[in-house]
């Protein structure tokens, strides 16, 4: 098939600092930047990246916007608190913000503008949880799957030094909500077919609408005793906590929410298995890119930040192909969205780790690995006129 694809540079210079898990949507002509996580915004300056920022801890409440992309403002600090790899989605004439921090009660929040924003509901009937997968569809906000009780790294490697043992295991998320007002939810079903899972981001909340149905590509989960913590960086002989990490590459739609089928002969797509990748449905295709794998297969992989930069793009969600020659660097939980006929990709976590701390690291499996942040870009991906 012909390349009729090509990605352009938007801006290498943004004026909002580095981070990932902020959430990107197109509202009123305009893109907006919702929130963010950099482990470094408030205390390593030297290793947080360039660009203006106002952290809470490792977590921002922010929002920028941009008609082209290109130039940014900060529209407000939002009153909801700092959070990453939230759901945020359009809806009624609103943005959405739905689900908060890990360990943070969720909550649902709602703007007119962006700048103004009205607490909806300050609990959720359905169980606090991270990495929830979002989207809009059918005149409804849908709540899906996502992770309860992964340990972060911090708590990992403290807890690893510590000789503490496995936490009990985390219960299997695959129930799945709806809600037309943000306030009042409906469970549509508590056993979907497909594996818990989560780390899903991108146009439309991460959960792609095309064809009348919802289609959930991919994803990740950490199982009985294991870690966000990317194994990539660690001995994993060392480490079996590390192991309990999984990655699909399954493909998975819905008409109702309710009734799921799976896709493919196999039920693997071509694309690599991961996590933290973000998706969208553009040009009548279903699309996913980047992300991350945590899985060291080959020794050469230990060490390594595990980040991905390959784009996939389905008309079906049976045949792939892949789109070549990606040029933005690999990251993962980027912010993307569809603004102005265009594929937005903005943001993510797109770092370096120095050779001295990936020897540290492979010596001394506790090590907390210094990464220091690339700067924040926004790339956006059009058609080439025949």
């Amino acid at each position: 098939m012909t390349n009729a694809y090509r990605w352009s540079c938007v801006s290498s210079e943004v004026a909002w600092s580095p981070r990932d898990g902020a959430q990107l949507v197109s509202f009123q002509d305009t893109l907006f930047l919702l929130g963010g996580w950099n482990q470094y915004a408030d205390e390593r300056p030297d290793l947080a990246g360039a660009g203006s920022g106002s952290f809470e801890s490792e977590v921002c409440s922010e929002v920028w916007c941009s008609e082209d992309g290109g130039s940014w403002s900060l529209a407000a600090t939002a009153p909801w608190s700092g959070r990453h790899m939230h759901g945020a989605v359009v809806h009624g004439g609103h943005i959405w913000v739905i689900g908060a921090e890990n360990g943070v009660p969720d909550d649902v929040w709602k703007s007119k503008d962006g700048v103004n924003w009205k607490l909806v509901a300050a609990t959720v009937p359905w169980q606090e949880r991270g990495n929830k997968m979002v989207t809009v569809f059918d005149g409804s906000i849908w709540v899906m799957g996502g992770q309860v009780g992964a340990a972060n790294q911090t708590d990992f490697v403290a807890d690893l030094k510590a000789g503490k043992p496995f936490p009990p295991a985390p219960p299997p998320l695959r129930d799945v909500w709806r809600t037309q007002d943000g306030l009042s939810w409906e469970l549509v079903t508590n056993n979907a077919p497909w594996a818990p899972r989560g780390m899903i981001s991108g146009a439309n909340g991460g959960v792609p609408v095309l064809h009348d149905r919802m289609w959930i590509l991919g994803g990740g989960y950490v199982g009985t005793g294991g870690t966000t913590l990317s194994s990539l960086r660690y001995d994993l002989e060392q480490q079996p906590r590390l192991k309990t990490r999984l990655y699909h590459n399954d493909v998975w739609s819905s008409a109702d929410g309710r009734e799921w089928t799976r896709h493919l002969s196999d039920g693997k797509a071509p694309w690599p298995a991961r996590s933290y990748h973000d998706t969208a449905a553009w040009d009548g295709k279903l699309w996913v890119l980047g992300g991350h794998r945590g899985v060291a297969d080959h020794p050469a992989e230990v060490a390594t930040d595990g980040n991905r930069n390959d784009v996939w793009y389905s008309a079906d969600g049976e045949h792939w192909e892949e789109l070549p020659n990606t040029p933005w660097s690999l990251r993962h939980a980027c912010g993307v969205h569809v603004h102005r006929d265009a594929l937005f990709l903005a943001a993510g976590s797109a770092v370096t780790i120095s050779a001295e701390q990936a020897e540290l690291s492979k010596h001394d499996f506790t090590h907390r690995v210094e990464s220091a942040w690339r700067p924040g870009d926004v790339w956006r991906l059009d058609r080439v006129p025949a």
